[in-house]
């Protein structure tokens, strides 16, 4: 027996086993129920278990739902993950692309200046190479070149000798200082007077070079022979001397002047009062000051126009060499005197074949020593 629920009041409607119809014991309606309707309308227990299954059922389904969304929010999420780690993936890629591209339009930009700058630099060197090599010479040429027509020849010089080998100048500055010997400055070499060097008697007498020592204001000249182009003895004899009596001064105002110089050169000599203080050293009193055309250098005056030793080295012609002194074995240079007198009258003071003044002096008659002549010119 079932007893199950009536559809119309709610009354207990009793279903015999094997019924097939339902009949309300309260409001007598009448319900033909087939098999699966009896399933449904079953008693409250059958009922009850039922609604249970039927929840037990959609709570499983809930729960399957509910994990089923999880797993695809999940999943949502793990790909929503991975396509903004994609994202950023390509976002840091692009960024580092960007700054790649950046870092090389910068080198780029940077190599660009640099070259830039480079090539300025280049040009501006160029030019100013040129103008200091070509432009300027050219310049300074032509205006000397132009000095030369209008005689001005001092000018000239200075202008030749200052660009040196630009073009020919140093030949046009030779040519201007043989020929007007006049605008020689201080340290240039002039041509005056001739003497026997070469030691070759056939070929006649080659011309004196003189070193520029001194110039003043109005254009005379203290010159020195370049080379020693004599040997000999301060004195003749063994006795006390001074520069005022001595042979050397003899022979250096009259054989020498006379063998050296025409009469034209002659006139160039000048006559000067010549200070013989004496030997600093030792205290030798030098002796009376001397009127003379030609002279020898003092200690003071070696000193003061000669201050390096290597300004003092003198080399001696070959005639020279021949009358027989000290020299170098290789360089052939020379000691050559001085009119200062040594420790005692009875020497002269010297320069040694290494530049140094031997103040201790050499005697006068016994040691020979070259001749350097030194004179103050006028060449007008």
């Amino acid at each position: 027996m079932s007893i199950l629920k009536c559809e119309m009041c709610g009354g207990t409607v009793v279903l015999e086993e094997n019924g097939t119809v339902a009949v309300c014991e309260y409001c007598g309606t009448r319900k033909a129920i087939s098999q699966p309707e009896k399933t449904v309308f079953t008693s409250d227990t059958t009922h009850k278990t039922h609604n249970e299954q039927q929840n037990n059922a959609q709570a499983d389904a809930f729960r399957i739902e509910n994990e089923k969304r999880k797993a695809e929010e999940a999943n949502a999420r793990a790909q929503q993950a991975r396509l903004e780690a994609e994202t950023q993936r390509l976002e840091r890629e692009r960024l580092a692309e960007k700054k790649g591209f950046e870092r090389k339009e910068r080198s780029k930009k940077l190599k660009k200046r640099i070259l830039t700058v480079l090539l300025a630099i280049v040009a501006i060197s160029a030019l100013g190479f040129l103008t200091v090599t070509v432009i300027i010479p050219s310049v300074k040429y032509n205006s000397a070149v132009k000095a030369v027509e209008e005689q001005n020849y001092e000018e000239a010089y200075i202008t030749f000798k200052s660009l040196y080998k630009f073009k020919d100048s140093q030949a046009k500055a030779d040519a201007i200082i043989k020929e007007h010997p006049e605008v020689a400055q201080i340290g240039d070499i002039i041509y005056l007077g001739t003497y026997e060097q070469d030691n070759n008697f056939s070929n006649g007498k080659e011309e004196i070079e003189w070193k520029v020592l001194d110039k003043d204001a109005n254009g005379k000249m203290l010159v020195v022979s370049k080379y020693a182009i004599d040997c000999g003895n301060y004195h003749s004899s063994p006795k006390q001397i001074t520069w005022e009596d001595s042979d050397i001064r003899k022979w250096l105002n009259n054989d020498f002047i006379a063998t050296a110089f025409s009469s034209k050169e002659k006139s160039y000599l000048q006559t000067s009062t010549i200070d013989n203080s004496g030997n600093p050293d030792y205290k030798i009193n030098g002796g009376n000051n001397t009127k003379d055309r030609v002279f020898l250098l003092s200690i003071d005056e070696a000193k003061r126009y000669l201050p390096k030793t290597v300004d003092r080295i003198c080399i001696a012609t070959k005639y020279a060499q021949t009358k027989g002194s000290e020299l170098d074995s290789i360089t052939r240079a020379c000691r050559w005197w001085l009119r200062s007198p040594g420790s005692t009258l009875y020497s002269a003071s010297s320069v040694k074949i290494d530049g140094f003044i031997l103040q201790l002096g050499t005697p006068v008659s016994i040691d020979k020593s070259f001749i350097r002549p030194a004179m103050w010119i006028e060449i007008k």
